[in-house]
C-alpha cells in the first residue's frame, strides 16, 4: 500500500490542484504572466516585437511577440505600442518596474515602437 507524500500533499482545507489546471495560482508560463500584465496597464494598446521581430519568446507551438526573458547577466526586453497621447518615459518607466517586479530582472530593456490610438480599428 502506498502512502501520501506529505511534500505534495495540500494543506488542510486547501484544495491541491495541478500545475496545468485553470485554479492553479500563477497558471501558464513566466513569459505569458508578464505579457498580461503589460497588456492590463491602461496605456499599453498591444505588444509588439519591435523592429525585426527580434523580441519574443517561443513557445511550443507558438511565438508570444513583446517579451524576451533575460538570462544570466542579459537584460529583459519587452516591446508595446502605447496608447496615443500616453506620456512615453513615466509609463516605460511604470512597465519596467512592473516586470521587474514580476521577474526579479536587475535591468529591464523597454521599446516603445509605435503609439495607437485603441479606438481606433486594427490596421492589421
Amino acid at each position: 500500500m502506498s502512502r501520501p507524500d506529505p511534500a505534495v500533499a495540500a494543506a488542510p482545507g486547501v484544495r491541491a490542484t495541478s500545475p496545468g489546471s485553470a485554479e492553479a495560482p500563477g497558471r501558464g508560463s513566466l513569459s505569458e504572466r508578464v505579457a498580461g500584465a503589460l497588456l492590463a496597464h491602461p496605456d499599453v494598446v498591444r505588444l509588439s516585437g519591435g523592429t525585426f521581430g527580434s523580441i519574443a519568446t517561443y513557445l511550443p507551438g507558438r511565438r508570444l511577440v513583446g517579451v524576451s526573458l533575460g538570462d544570466g547577466d542579459e537584460p529583459t526586453r519587452i516591446s508595446v505600442v502605447l496608447r496615443l497621447g500616453a506620456r512615453v518615459r513615466p509609463t516605460a518607466d511604470a512597465l519596467r518596474a512592473l516586470v521587474a517586479a514580476q521577474t526579479g530582472a536587475r535591468r529591464v530593456d523597454v521599446v516603445v515602437t509605435d503609439v495607437a490610438d485603441p479606438t481606433a480599428p486594427d490596421p492589421a
